[in-house]
């Protein structure tokens, strides 16, 4: 009997599992890597601004982190990720809000349309509330699991 055989279907699948996140990592950093470059060289397909491309692209490379953290065995309570992504996620959904273009939002429901007519304001304003809100949480269960 070989020792491939041998395996339990749990080994077996735990590796499976690990080179599965392992590639999803691989595959956030060449997406941020796309994501930074078009904001960089101001993609014309990118209506946001550089410094909203690099957020997005932070986004990307905390998740491959946390993938390669998770594949390792490394499970924690995750707290540094929940902060940093709920806190670049209130960015993005801010501008979104305040800032982006409100000819590239529609909405057939016309509560969603906010004040000067544009139906991003309400929903992303909401969201980015949610993801500040979120993100304050994780930072103050970060900093309190470090201060015990």
């Amino acid at each position: 009997m070989t020792l491939e055989s041998q395996r339990s279907p749990e080994t077996v699948s735990t590796g499976a599992l690990r080179r599965v996140l392992f590639i999803l990592a691989a595959a956030m950093v060449v997406g941020a890597t796309g994501i930074a470059y078009a904001g960089f060289i101001r993609a014309p397909g990118f209506r946001a601004p550089a410094a909203i491309a690099y957020v997005l692209a932070l986004i990307c490379i905390v998740t491959a982190a946390r993938l390669v953290e998770l594949a390792s065995g490394h499970i924690g309570t995750g707290d540094w990720f929940a902060l940093v992504f709920f806190g670049a996620s209130a960015v993005v959904t801010f501008w979104i809000s305040l800032w982006a273009d409100p000819r590239g939002c529609t909405s057939s429901i016309s509560i969603l349309t906010g004040p000067g007519g544009n139906p991003c304001r309400v929903p992303f304003g909401i969201a980015g509330g949610i993801c500040t809100g979120l993100s304050i949480y994780c930072g103050w269960r970060l900093l309190h699991s470090k201060l015990r």
